[in-house]
């Protein structure tokens, strides 16, 4: 079932109706829904066909969507790709931050990845792989949880309580795996343990078989602006190299917190 109950919060201030309509239309689509009819929009925005349909084609005229060769269904179309990498390129930290994760990359030899949050989840800016990349696609732009990934973590580590609270509040504590941490109290004990240690670690709560290690990167006041990690394997990152890694990010991460400013 699609559920845009965040998606219509977050327009709901909107002061061009069609505008957003439009947004709302295109906020439909995720990893889930990557095709959806005319029925589907209907039933989950709850806007008369007729305007939909107006909608959509306005939207494919300007290339955001495009329809399905049978023309029952619509997905995105390729100016919403050329949009993302613009954005991409445009992100300031990340000629920063480039250099550094291939440093941590050749070091490691594992996957890197270099995130931020919006709106009280995970987004991935750039990852870099070894030369035999486990991950068959790229991950930039990608949103998950925080309180299952060990950059989320790392990152509610060092945001307020309250905040932390209200990003609970808004998107619960749900078992991606069985190894998820779903209790709020283990949780918080879990963050102020991170907080105290200085980094985080994801085993397996996220993806079966994915261990992963983050440092919060932190901006003048403390706070938490971005993240950086190291994933592999539960069977190639041990123990020992959990620490080894960790000291590695602290200092990674010390040097990109000079340019907190640049995340956007």
């Amino acid at each position: 079932m699609l559920n845009f109950i965040n998606a219509d919060a977050a327009l709901s201030n909107s002061k061009v109706g069609s505008v957003s309509k439009a947004l709302k239309i295109l906020n439909c689509f995720d990893q889930s829904h990557s095709e959806l009819s005319l029925n589907d929009f209907h039933k989950a925005l709850s806007i008369p066909k007729s305007t939909l349909s107006n909608l959509l084609s306005t939207l494919e005229d300007g290339g955001y969507v495009v329809r399905s060769k049978r023309g029952q269904c619509y997905h995105l179309g390729y100016k919403t790709l050329e949009l993302a990498y613009f954005m991409r390129s445009s992100i300031p930290i990340r000629q920063y931050a480039l250099p550094l994760m291939e440093d941590l990359q050749s070091y490691s030899n594992e996957n890197i990845y270099l995130t931020t949050y919006v709106s009280g989840r995970v987004l991935y800016l750039e990852a870099l792989y070894p030369s035999k990349r486990k991950s068959k696609y790229s991950i930039s732009g990608k949103t998950l949880p925080m309180h299952c990934t060990s950059c989320g973590k790392a990152m509610l580590s060092y945001l307020p309580e309250d905040e932390v609270e209200e990003i609970i509040a808004r998107w619960g504590l749900p078992a991606v795996t069985q190894n998820t941490i779903t209790d709020h109290d283990k949780l918080m004990e879990q963050l102020r343990i991170d907080r105290i240690r200085g980094y985080s670690v994801d085993v397996e709560e996220e993806s079966v078989g994915v261990k992963c290690v983050a440092v919060a990167i932190r901006d003048d006041t403390g706070r938490a602006v971005g993240a950086l990690s190291i994933s592999g394997s539960v069977l190639s990152i041990t123990d020992e190299l959990v620490l080894e890694y960790a000291s590695e990010l602290i200092k990674t991460c010390n040097i990109l917190s000079t340019y907190s400013d640049l995340f956007l």
